[in-house]
């Protein structure tokens, strides 16, 4: 049987990070009407019976005014570190958080976007742009879908304690698949864990990854590529060979074979190598990238010479059939390295 339904409120995000003065509560709701005609035959994402179960069970919940307090309060406790990205309550200490009017504020908006997605649940299209939405505004604030599966697990167990046997195997099983179906949607739009930054370094463990992964492929032959990339260095810019005393005056295609300069660059690769390898440790790379930075200080070596050092070992990767992709992977480290080495 067709029907038609009217969407009072818009999607509100619920890591809203609106800014507000210390103390005051504003919640926003966007108040625009959609109206969908839809089958209720029509299974879309879930079945119908699924649909009328999560209805049904999330009408009786929501009429608690304890639930959303309750699902957000189990939520920031049970992973302290996303109460950082609520920014009217970051701070707030989490025994105080239920008597928070900025806290209860989010709570409710919660609700809200809540219950958009309930009702928007026999609407395929609807609901695939709610979702869209509901990802779009969480992608900028670095939201993963491990965090939604996160809060889904909360919810239930906020449900299944308010409901008692009402919260059936039945409901259990439909609001499984319904929190899979959210999760599957919200995820098209959201960073997954290994694509977010490091504040710090600006680098993701994806980024990391596809260095490391190209770099054991390859590491094997660095001192060759080394040298290959420095000899084309000092041949570009003949002055930065200079600052090699031991071999300034040697000439370039004299070099290899040259003691000191193979010890150069047996050197340079074992650092390269080193610096590789602990990209996944933050605070071993930052030792590593200081420890750079002063070594060459007395040496007085600008910002260029790195800058051209990088360029080349990017084109040897290149060379050797390292992907594109990856290729962006270690101008993204390579920009860290020199930054930190040479800023």
């Amino acid at each position: 049987m067709a029907f038609k339904f009217a969407l009072l409120f818009g999607l509100v995000a619920f890591a809203s990070a609106c800014s507000q003065a210390p103390g005051t509560t504003t919640t926003t709701v966007t108040t625009t009407v959609t109206t969908v005609s839809a089958d209720e035959g029509d299974e879309g994402i879930l079945s119908s019976h699924d649909r009328s179960v999560i209805r049904k069970t999330w009408d009786q919940a929501k009429k608690d005014g304890d639930v959303p307090p309750q699902v957000l309060f189990r939520f920031v406790t049970a992973h302290p570190e996303y109460q950082k990205m609520f920014s009217k309550f970051a701070t707030v200490p989490q025994n105080e958080l239920l008597g928070n009017g900025n806290f209860l504020a989010q709570a409710y908006t919660i609700l809200a976007g809540l219950n958009v997605v309930v009702q928007s649940l026999s609407s395929q299209e609807l609901l695939a742009n709610q979702l869209n939405a509901l990802g779009g505004a969480h992608q900028a604030r670095g939201a993963t879908p491990i965090m939604f599966e996160q809060f889904g697990e909360i919810l239930t167990g906020v449900l299944a304690e308010e409901l008692g046997s009402a919260f059936n195997a039945e409901a259990q099983s439909a609001w499984k698949s319904g929190l899979a179906a959210l999760v599957a949607g919200i995820s098209k739009t959201l960073k997954k864990s290994e694509d977010l930054a490091d504040p710090q370094t600006k680098l993701s463990p994806h980024m990391i990854g596809d260095v490391q992964r190209s770099w054991e492929n390859i590491r094997g032959g660095r001192n060759a590529m080394v040298s290959d990339i420095f000899i084309k260095l000092f041949k570009e810019t003949p002055r930065i060979q200079k600052f090699f005393t031991k071999f300034a005056t040697v000439a370039a295609d004299a070099l290899p074979g040259n003691a000191d300069y193979e010890k150069q660059v047996a050197l340079v690769a074992d650092r390269v190598d080193t610096i590789i390898s602990a990209l996944d440790d933050k605070l071993q790379l930052l030792g590593n990238v200081n420890y750079m930075r002063y070594t060459h200080i007395a040496r007085s070596i600008p910002r260029g010479p790195w800058e051209d050092f990088g360029r080349l070992l990017v084109q040897s990767l290149a060379a050797k059939g390292v992907s594109s992709d990856d290729l962006d992977s270690w101008k993204s480290v390579l920009s860290v390295l020199v930054n930190g080495i040479a800023p």
